[in-house]
């Protein structure tokens, strides 16, 4: 059931019982609308990093209790003879702890009691509207449009705080129109509401000398008569938001400046009129600057932001993009030993005149640094990842895209040292390779992954990540996009080990392209071409689930088959087509030796598949959970190669039961012709192997564990770089015993 929206409606509802005492103080409900704003809902939308609207919202009410006339409420009180049990003989503080922790329904009930408890709970119902959901909206709407002489309050003398951006489809000029006239307006938000225009926002301004925050995010028609409206109505302007301010004159900004100075929060984005004049306003009479965000703005260079950093001393976030005037002498002003104590975010995008020597600098004047972002700084190298390492524990977030000079080696110092780090965004570092991934699998706090466009990550860092992190990861969001090395087969147990995974990006790997996989994805923007469609491969949300659940489908199914089938009549099915002369076959199968000769016959073949099935169900039923075959093909580092074949034919291609069988066949014949080679090569190269192969029925077993494919690359890594440790660069540790 839906809340009325007047005492009159809430009346004839038959759900009140509180009837109005015979004084005079009691109120008639035929004229009187009210709206409750739910305090949990409250909780839920914080703006400007305010937690506290409700206190402050008691303070005042407190306050202005306190200013009334000590002996007024004497007087009142001895003329309606209130009892001493009465609850209006409690202090203000307590009655509004008390109306704090009721609900909608009884806070309407209590407006029909007495004036001085309705006068609390009317400023506690509309101090900030709820709009958040259409009934709401609907009705605060319906109460906006009567005429001011028909309701008992004037509600716009309570409205505080003001937050459209959660219907934005209907929000238009006629809507904020209503709430011209609030002259207690403190917060004004407006996010995404592009179908306003200038000319309501400029009213609404008018006389709000209270109005302390105004978010523009989102609206377009941003010109000089909004930005000249807050200069002249609204000194105590603390934070503004208007990143669509490309209209604004480099005139109206400077007054704005220097018409509020109690400014902390200034976000100007794209705007060619932000100049150096504007920066100079800026930190000459807005010292309390707390953020600056600049993003877009050409033309500023760091002829006066040099005095941002050295004057500003409580700034704490900073965000400049694509200026080409931002250079490393950005801090040249800051002496030695001066600490930006309280700088925390700094974001230099595009800024590509920026070297490894401006990153350096700011290490050491700011060590507490949270965020850093330097994405497209095309001169970032390995040294700049070295310098960030320093910010150890501070260091949480990390954006590197587009800076294709750095390696694993820089990407390697920066994660040893700062391993509380949460995002690390590396699109379109082409030199990074597995051992990257190896590194990031040490990151314990891990959520988001940026790896697009990195084209050397193939199957076995995915694998290693999965391997170092275990069960139930915490990653959140991956994406990797462009990595065209990446099959299904470590995919999918990158989704059985995380299951908070919510964002998974694979567009253009071409294993994913695929209807029975696509279905699962979402859309693609609308601006996409054909082309850039046909490659859109992005899975958030339920899509992400969607997608686990159907190769956990597929890979049982599979499982199943090969468990299920006649392995011996697939075996003699084989050895007929050989002895019939299909040497195409024979060559596939292992060379030109003759089957009755060949010393891996199919009880061979056969026993060593029931070996290994047998294997991998007891380390599945040591391990526990379902997921036991997986695991055995990470831990077990023989069966490496095999591993990443037999994925890539369970999940590409539409084999059958039988012709799956037959490649399961083919590759541990093939897998096993292998290993004795190595055998016989490790045998003839000791020794004693001479005698050995003098002695061939004497021979004992020699198990060689296989390496990686990567190990190759690994020594070489080491013959190039004599300083690198060796568990640098092994990337990945065999189990056995060498």
């Amino acid at each position: 059931m839906s809340s009325p929206t007047s005492l009159e409606e809430y009346s004839n509802s038959g759900e009140s019982t509180n009837k109005a005492p015979e004084s005079g103080n009691s109120i008639s409900p035929n004229n009187v609308n009210a709206h409750h704003y739910h305090n949990d809902d409250m909780n839920n939308f914080i703006m400007d990093n305010e937690y506290n609207d409700y206190e402050e919202l008691r303070k005042s009410l407190i306050v202005k209790k306190r200013l009334s006339s000590k002996s007024k409420d004497e007087s009142r009180l001895d003329r309606y003879q209130i009892d001493k049990n009465s609850l209006l003989r409690l202090p203000t503080e307590i009655l509004l702890q008390i109306f704090h922790h009721l609900d909608r329904r009884d806070l309407y009930a209590l407006l029909t009691v007495c004036k001085e408890i309705a006068d609390l709970i009317i400023e506690i119902l509309w101090f900030r509207p709820n709009m958040q959901n259409d009934g709401s909206f609907k009705r605060i709407k319906e109460v906006m449009e009567l005429p001011r002489d028909k309701t008992h309050w004037d509600y716009r003398l309570f409205v505080k705080r003001l937050n459209l951006s959660f219907m934005t489809k209907l929000v238009d000029d006629e809507l904020l129109g209503l709430f011209v006239g609030c002259p207690k307006l403190e917060r004004l938000t407006l996010v995404n509401c592009a179908k306003l225009t200038r000319f309501p926002i400029t009213k609404v301004l008018q006389n709000c000398e209270r109005l302390q925050s105004i978010d523009l995010t989102g609206v377009t028609d941003i010109h000089d008569d909004i930005i000249n409206a807050l200069a002249d109505n609204c000194p105590r302007l603390q934070g503004l938001y208007a990143p669509g301010c490309s209209n604004v004159s480099e005139e109206a900004i400077i007054k704005l400046l220097r018409s509020c100075p109690m400014l902390k929060r200034v976000k100007f984005n794209a705007s060619n009129n932000i100049t150096d004049e504007c920066i100079l306003v800026m930190y000459q009479n807005c010292k309390s600057l707390v953020e600056i965000d600049l993003h877009g703005c050409e033309q500023v260079t760091d002829l006066n932001l040099k005095r941002i950093f050295l004057e500003l001393s409580q700034l704490r976030e900073f965000r400049i993009s694509n200026a080409p005037g931002i250079t490393d002498k950005l801090f040249e002003l800051i002496p030695e030993g001066f600490i930006l104590e309280k700088l925390r975010i700094i974001d230099i995008t595009g800024c590509n005149a920026v070297t490894d020597k401006l990153v350096e600098k700011l290490v050491s004047c700011a060590p507490k640094l949270r965020n850093v972002v330097l994405s497209k700084c095309m001169q970032i190298t390995d040294a700049s990842l070295r310098a960030l390492s320093q910010l150890g524990r501070s260091l949480h977030y990390i954006h590197l895209g587009h800076c294709g000079l750095i390696t694993d080696y820089g990407v390697s110092s920066l994660v040893r040292f700062c391993h509380r780090i949460q995002y690390i965004d590396l699109a379109c570092c082409s030199q990074l390779t597995d051992w990257t991934l190896v590194e990031l699998a040490n990151l314990p706090k891990l959520r988001r992954i940026g790896l697009v466009k990195c084209s050397l990550i193939t199957d076995s860092g995915i694998l290693e990540l999965v391997r170092r992190r275990g069960e139930q990861d915490c990653l959140e969001r991956v994406h990797l996009s462009y990595c065209t090395n990446l099959t299904i087969g470590p995919i999918y147990l990158l989704l059985k080990s995380c299951p908070k995974l919510t964002h998974l990006s694979l567009t253009g790997i071409s294993s994913f392209l695929r209807r029975e996989i696509t279905q699962y994805c979402r859309d693609p923007p609308p601006d996409f071409n054909e082309h850039q469609k046909s490659l859109f491969c992005v899975f958030s949300g339920h899509g992400v689930n969607q997608l686990r659940n159907y190769l956990n489908q597929v890979m049982e199914e599979r499982t199943y088959q090969i468990d299920q089938g006649d392995i011996q009549a697939l075996f003699h099915e084989r050895r007929r087509r050989f002895l019939g002369g299909n040497n195409n076959a024979r060559a596939a199968a292992g060379g030109d030796m003759d089957l009755d000769d060949d010393p891996i016959n199919d009880d061979t073949i056969a026993r060593r598949f029931g070996q290994l099935q047998q294997q991998m169900r007891a380390d599945a039923a040591e391990a526990g959970g379902n997921n036991g075959l997986e695991r055995f093909m990470l831990q077990d580092p023989a069966m490496a190669d095999l591993n990443r074949d037999i994925f890539r034919g369970i999940t590409e291609g539409d084999m059958g039961p039988d012709e799956m069988r037959e490649h399961f066949q083919l590759l541990i014949r093939t897998h096993q012709q292998q290993r004795l080679q190595q055998q016989q090569q490790a045998a003839a190269a000791t020794p004693t192997g001479r005698q050995r192969q003098a002695n061939p029925q004497n021979a004992p077993q020699i198990d060689q564990t296989p390496v990686f494919p990567n190990a190759e690359r690994a020594g070489q890594i080491i013959e190039e770089d004599e300083d690198v440790e060796m568990e640098q660069v092994d990337l990945f540790p065999r189990n056995t015993s060498p």
